[in-house]
């Protein structure tokens, strides 16, 4: 295994779990899949189902159902799209963009915690390398 590799291996499973404990720390009944669908309706604005079943990388089938649960809590809206009288549009409600705030802030509070622990020279590593992750990400 080349440095390379083990490089990757690490930091894909350091990613993976600094994920899985930041979704650990969000209140509330929402799936990561409803949590995911929310930011990206946000994102997106106004999206049709279908674009946003592919910005999330499912099917349109799967993501209706996710859609309807995020519409029976009053989360998001279907309005009929008025380009094509067939297709609908999906937003947040203002309750959903309510949620999504909160949601962020309980994600952002996490991290700050969690970089505030860390020694100020793991501090400056950690801001040192931001740009190559946010880089990797960006690919």
């Amino acid at each position: 295994m080349t440095d390379v590799d083990l490089l990757a291996e690490r930091l894909k499973a350091a990613l993976a779990r600094l994920g899985r404990r930041g979704r650990q720390q969000t209140r509330g009944d929402l799936t990561a899949g409803q949590i995911s669908t929310l930011a990206a309706a946000a994102q997106l604005g106004p999206v049709r189902l279908g674009d946003l079943a592919a910005h999330e990388g499912v099917s349109a089938p799967t993501l209706s159902r996710v859609v309807g649960g995020l519409e029976s809590l009053g989360l998001v809206a279907r309005t009929p799209d008025p380009a094509d009288g067939r297709a609908s549009l999906i937003s947040l409600t203002p309750e959903g963009e309510a949620e999504l705030g909160r949601l962020r802030g309980d994600s952002i509070a996490f991290f700050v915690a969690r970089i505030s622990a860390l020694p100020p020279e793991q501090r400056e590593a950690l801001a040192a390398a931001l740009p190559a992750i946010e880089a990797l990400a960006a690919s």
